[in-house]
């Protein structure tokens, strides 16, 4: 179809773009490409190869956004993730903190931008998205001045040989983005918005405008001007949107709330 580009404004053909891209749902849509879609509410779980594709860019811009941002954030994160797998949580890998924060607003803006299903839970205020839109237009440089970017590795706490989830796992689950506003104390007004998503198995933190502890070590926020890059263990069972998502699938197997092919798929690998 033919648009205005959400990036350059110009009239044009448009791509089918992605906000977080393909590249993290590799793992997840393995084998016959479906993964299980956790319902909202009362919904069934469903089968889905839906990798949040839509109508955004044109040809250009996402050839700048792939160049610039998804494929240097790609590379990081598999890195990372491996390092993580051979060396545990100490792992860490050299790499540019402001790019990194860089390609994370991207997929931010994106999201807020695509009109995509997979990102329907996100829903800034106009001055929110007018904040993003001018971050995601600042110089690398520039992007930790401005916001809060911390990249978590998921994690399960349980030895694997009690149920617990292996760390080779962790890149098959997708968390859909999330978005809401931050008091910073007590009846003052929300002027943070945050964004939360999951991807190669890490868990993505941004916060619009900076935090004012986002240098504490404890924090483990991305800094400015810095190459070392680690990944704080996020306990899976201890983050709450986590922990509803999974709620929300448990829930929905019990009460039988299931697609017909999801139940299909079900019942073949009861008899297998």
């Amino acid at each position: 179809m033919e648009g205005n580009c959400a990036y350059c404004f110009k009239y044009r053909p448009l791509m089918k773009s992605h906000a977080i891209p393909r590249a993290a749902f590799k793992a997840m849509l393995a084998g016959k490409g479906n993964a299980i879609g956790i319902p909202y509410g009362d919904g069934n779980a469903h089968l889905t190869s839906d990798s949040g594709d839509a109508p955004l860019l044109c040809d250009l811009c996402e050839q700048q956004f792939n160049r610039d941002f998804d494929g240097p954030l790609t590379n990081a994160l598999k890195s990372l993730e491996n390092e993580i797998l051979v060396n545990g949580f100490r792992g860490s890998i050299t790499f540019d903190s402001d790019q990194l924060a860089h390609s994370i607003v991207s997929i931010a803006w994106r999201i807020c931008q695509s009109p995509a299903h997979m990102y329907s839970e996100v829903n800034l205020s106009g001055i929110h998205r007018a904040e993003l839109d001018r971050l995601m237009r600042l110089p690398s440089k520039r992007i930790l001045q401005d916001c809060t970017v911390r990249i978590g590795r998921l994690s399960d706490g349980r030895p694997v040989g009690s149920g617990g989830f292996d760390q080779k796992l962790m890149n098959q689950f997708i968390k859909a983005p999330e978005a809401h506003s931050i008091r910073l104390k007590p009846h003052r007004k929300a002027k943070h918005f945050a964004m939360d998503w999951t991807m190669f198995g890490f868990l993505i933190h941004l916060v619009v405008p900076r935090l004012p502890y986002a240098k504490r070590k404890e924090f483990g926020g991305l800094k400015s001007k810095t190459t070392r890059i680690r990944a704080m263990p996020v306990d899976i069972f201890k983050y709450r949107p986590v922990v509803d998502a999974l709620v929300a699938g448990y829930a929905a197997k019990e009460d039988g709330r299931l697609s017909p092919s999801l139940k299909k798929r079900e019942t073949r690998k009861s008899k297998g």
